[in-house]
């Protein structure tokens, strides 16, 4: 069922320290959360798109067509009304934090430089209304909209005044990134499967801003920063390949992605010494024995987070392979069926790019390798159909496929019976079987059977299964041909013989 809020207002906000890669910062005093803001707000930065134009001779529009707009990014403005500093030194990291003597933060010094090779991310609560089962459960205590911006740089200051009635507030400035690496979260937001937990669904490096509707509280408020804790990892993505141009190919190289959250050791599981490497770094190992081998990667930190890969030394060829068929039917007449198949160094799963504008994401059966995807396409044509590795898009595979208009099938059981000197009735039989359904069907004939010249064809329609001919030769043997059409597909020929009777003048003579 689906959740329609309404949202009351607006409770409290967390500013999180991210690094210049859009990844949370974690230990002691990398986050604050506070309620001292009178707004946040979130506006688009949107690049219309370019408008093409083409003239005919005349001067007048041939064609006329406006792009798709694209957001370049959101501008986020928050005014606060509490001075914070410890949250003002994470959205802009060159002011410098003042302390007292007891450690106690009291000010900090502005700064004319604005860091955007780091950032900071911002997380937004507010109060809602109208979602079910908020306030049941265990875990019910109301519900918020929680608002996730992973990323945003430039934190820019803006005016500050000081007047004497009015309030003092003061503005921060930023604007959203892509390709963060932010993902689940490092904190708990939502409910998933009974328990708080961090985002269910990772944000994608694309996605700068969320809206949930969550029944997880938002964090306690304090002024001075806090800890962002290290959550425990999900078991690291393995991106493997060989090396090129070497034969045998017993040399693999590894690039563990650890999710930003350290090193991890590798078992090469061959005997050999346990190998601790960094998050994201690239290490090459070399077999001396053949056979399958299995990868073990755990979290350093963790060391019972651990993702393992069974290859086959020497390693197959890196690039994926493809075979593209089609395999129409009655009802979808330019299907076709792509069989992958995967190298046992690869993730598992591939994409496939059609040719008309739509992909397919394929996981392969882990014991043999290989999967197979169907797909329609809306008209006959010439498609390159192209498939990639997801964990290494640079190996790929691609096929042509010609596309043509689906026949229907053929008729079958075509005879012919003398209605009178003049003229023959054709008949026949037919079934569609898997291609398309007969428009309808043309019927020709010629004489001397088997060497003469078709006459133009007659039509009947679809429903028909005979055909009268007429303006024949008396006493002559004809041979007639049926084919089935659909559309503008014809089907094979079915053909029978035929004669017509004597005329009556004929038989008078003798």
């Amino acid at each position: 069922m689906a959740i329609c809020p309404t949202i009351v207002e607006g409770d409290r906000i967390r500013v999180s320290r991210v690094d210049g890669c859009g990844q949370p910062v974690y230990g002691e005093c990398n986050n604050v959360v506070t309620d001292g803001i009178v707004s946040i707000k979130f506006t688009p930065e949107v690049e219309e798109g370019e408008e093409r134009t083409t003239k005919n001779f005349a001067g007048r529009n041939c064609v006329s067509r406006a792009g798709c707009d694209t957001v370049k990014w959101w501008t986020v403005e928050i005014q606060w009304c509490n001075v914070n500093f410890a949250a003002f030194e994470m959205i802009n990291s060159t002011y410098r934090l003042r302390r007292n003597d007891d450690g106690e933060v009291i000010g900090y010094y502005v700064s004319n430089k604005v860091d955007c090779s780091k950032g900071y991310a911002v997380e937004t609560w507010a109060q809602v209304e109208g979602a079910a089962d908020a306030c049941t459960g265990e875990e019910g205590s109301g519900a918020w909209v929680y608002i996730p911006t992973p990323w945003i740089t430039g934190g820019t200051p803006g005016e500050i005044t000081i007047g004497g009635e009015d309030s003092i507030t003061f503005t921060t400035t930023g604007r959203t990134r892509s390709g963060g690496k932010w993902g689940r979260g490092p904190y708990n937001v939502e409910i998933v499967n009974g328990v708080p937990a961090p985002l269910a669904v990772p944000l994608d490096g694309d996605e700068p801003m969320g809206f949930i509707v969550t029944t997880v509280p938002p964090p306690e408020m304090m002024c001075d920063c806090q800890e962002t804790p290290r959550p425990v990892p999900d078991p690291a993505d393995l991106f493997l390949e060989g090396v090129a141009g070497e034969d045998p190919r017993n040399s693999v190289r590894l690039r563990p992605d650890n999710h930003g959250l350290g090193p991890v050791t590798v078992n090469w599981g061959d005997g050999s010494p346990v190998q601790e490497v960094a998050d994201l770094r690239t290490v090459e190992h070399r077999y001396t024995s053949d056979g399958p081998m299995t990868i073990t990667v755990c979290d350093k930190q963790d060391p019972e987070v651990c993702a393992t890969k069974t290859i086959t030394v020497p390693l197959p060829a890196d690039a994926p392979q493809l075979s593209v068929t089609a395999t129409p039917t009655a009802d979808y007449p330019y299907r076709v069926t792509a069989e992958a198949t995967l190298p046992p160094q690869a993730s598992g799963t591939a994409t496939i790019t059609w040719g008309d504008g739509r992909t397919t994401q394929v996981t392969v059966d882990p014991a043999t390798g290989k999967a197979t995807a169907v797909h329609d396409y809306a008209l006959p044509n010439r498609y390159t159909v192209v498939m990639r590795r997801d964990d290494r898009t640079s190996y790929s595979a691609r096929q042509v496929i010609t596309v043509s208009a689906a026949t229907p099938a053929a008729p079958t059981g075509v005879t012919t019976t003398a209605s009178t000197a003049t003229g023959l009735t054709v008949n026949w039989t037919w079934a569609q079987g898997a291609g398309p359904a007969a428009t309808g069907f043309e019927i020709s004939y010629r004489t001397p059977a088997g060497s003469g010249t078709w006459s133009d064809p007659q039509t009947a329609a679809a429903a028909d299964r005979k055909k009268a001919l007429t303006g024949l030769t008396a006493d002559t043997e004809y041979e007639v041909r049926v084919v089935a059409v659909a559309g503008t597909a014809k089907s094979a020929a079915a053909t029978g013989t035929g004669t017509t009777t004597a005329s009556l003048a004929a038989a008078g003579k003798e």
